[in-house]
């Protein structure tokens, strides 16, 4: 059973890999594994000697890197490059580089298949997610426009500490004021203890003594455990899963936030 189920996807494996020869010194293989940019990753493989050659992704990857919105400064080329160095691979140019024997070109190329991927991850992933936390926020504006809440955008709050960026701002007036944040990203258990500091920071500035805070945790990519959450609810007024959208005018009016700009009628 192991034997045929093995032989079964390692034929099907062949078949959905392309090769191309460019010349007698260099061929081109393109492999089923995609990049979060959904391109298929491509290794050319030089020979330099005999019984030597070496691979490269022809700076495919970190094009796609740049592409994605990332500069590529000295930083992060320090960064990727400590991270190549794990597996053998140098950036050269812009080139992931790895040098090898013909006799262990096949563990060679599934290291470089490995680093090629994780490098262009690492960023590409981070991009789409910064990006859907950007379309989550975009749905809390909807819910604040159709109520006629007033707000704004990108504001800072002093802390006792520091300054924290706030996403929507709806400023006190007679009644408490809300700042609210969207919690989007990896490692959920991390940025709920980050939050967490943030919200003690911002509550111990006198200045916010009327303003509540309301976070909403995104849950489209990564699981919350009842300790993140208990994390976020120990200093926040309101936490929300992304997907509960439609509680949040409830929940923030029950904090006395004032959740329409309707005029009152004057006296007659």
């Amino acid at each position: 059973m192991t034997t045929s189920v093995l032989g079964t996807y390692l034929s099907a494996y062949r078949k959905l890999i392309v090769t191309e020869s460019l010349d007698e010194n260099n061929v081109t293989i393109s492999f089923p594994f995609h990049l979060a940019g959904s391109h298929r990753i491509e290794i050319t493989v030089t020979t330099i000697s005999k019984e030597r050659c070496i691979l490269s992704d022809a700076g495919r990857t970190l094009g796609e890197i740049e592409d994605a919105g990332h500069s590529l400064t000295p930083q992060i080329k320090e960064r990727l490059e400590k991270l190549a160095n794990l597996s053998g691979v140098r950036i050269v140019r812009d080139h992931l580089l790895l040098e090898s024997t013909y006799k262990h070109l096949g563990v060679s190329i599934q290291k470089y298949l490995e680093m090629s991927k994780m490098i262009g991850d690492v960023y590409l992933v981070h991009r789409q997610r910064a990006d859907a936390g950007d379309d989550l926020l975009s749905q809390v504006r909807n819910v604040f426009d159709s109520t006629r809440i007033l707000y704004r955008q990108r504001q800072k709050l002093h802390g006792q500490i520091e300054d924290h960026q706030i996403d929507l701002l709806v400023a006190p007036n007679g009644h408490p004021g809300l700042a609210l944040n969207v919690v989007s990203g990896q490692n959920t258990h991390a940025l709920a203890q980050i939050w967490y500091g943030k919200c003690d920071d911002i509550r111990r500035a006198e200045e916010n003594n009327n303003i509540k805070i309301a976070l909403i945790y995104d849950v489209r990519f990564d699981q919350w455990s009842s300790k993140s959450k208990a994390w976020l609810a120990a200093k926040a007024d309101v936490i929300l899963p992304g997907d509960g959208l439609n509680e949040l005018p409830e929940r923030i009016a029950t904090q006395g936030v004032i959740n329409t700009a309707k005029p009152r009628r004057p006296r007659v």
